[in-house]
């Protein structure tokens, strides 16, 4: 599986994804409605450990986009990723108190029996191995204050790269969600676009070519480029 060391995919719905450019602000949420319940129970060991009022996380993968990241975690045609440009977001990121973050590592068995208490700042960021094709990228954020559902941090528009919309999203409505989007962000040079993961025109042509029927007209293009179609 392809990873980028520049970018990082933050999977969501296109409703927190128009919050996010208004506000430019970053949601990070409570992991106690996760479904990983070793993850979650790691997170409160760690939260009660360190005696926090609250702890909050930013779940993203660190890979180009597949199936299983818009299937599990968008939930159909109402969801969107963010590409977020990972070294000015770090830099960010460092100039925050009590904010870490780092790669996920994914555990056998095995190795969480040699888990010690020396290894308590690592318990927010271990998986079990069975999750290991999420590549996840986790911020996570302290705070003294009492939980809340959610922890906002100030962030920038600058630092999307692109705004992917949903593969299932049909592409008449894809045209006016493109349209809202890039008015949200009109001062910046965001790419928009909808994703063809599951329904790709250049690979269409491949098979066309194979048995030699007539190129077929290209889809929908970026709303604020022309960058080829992957």
């Amino acid at each position: 599986m392809k990873l980028h060391s520049d970018v990082i995919r933050r999977y969501t719905s296109l409703s927190s994804v128009v919050d996010i450019l208004r506000r430019q602000q970053l949601p990070l949420l409570n992991p106690e409605s996760w479904d990983d319940r070793n993850d979650r129970y790691f997170m409160g060991l760690y939260k009660e450990a360190r005696q926090l009022g609250g702890l909050y996380a930013l779940c993203a993968a660190q890979c180009a986009e597949t199936y299983h990241h818009w299937k599990v975690f968008t939930g159909g045609a109402d969801g969107a990723c963010l590409e977020i440009k990972r070294e000015p977001f770090e830099a960010l990121l460092s100039k925050l108190q009590h904010v870490r973050f780092k790669t996920v590592d994914y555990l056998v068995l095995e190795k969480v029996d040699r888990l010690r208490p020396q290894d308590l700042a690592n318990l927010p960021f271990c998986k079990r191995y069975g999750f290991t094709d999420e590549i996840e990228y986790r911020v996570i954020a302290e705070t003294a204050e009492p939980q809340q559902p959610v922890l906002r941090i100030d962030f920038p528009l600058e630092l999307i790269g692109r705004i992917e919309l949903s593969p299932w999203l049909p592409d008449a409505v894809a045209q006016s969600v493109q349209a809202v989007l890039s008015s949200i962000v009109a001062d910046h040079a965001i790419e928009i676009r909808r994703s063809r993961l599951i329904d790709n025109d250049r690979w269409k042509r491949a098979g066309d070519r194979v048995v030699g029927k007539k190129a077929r007209a290209v889809h929908l293009k970026p709303s604020s480029s022309r960058k080829a179609e992957k």
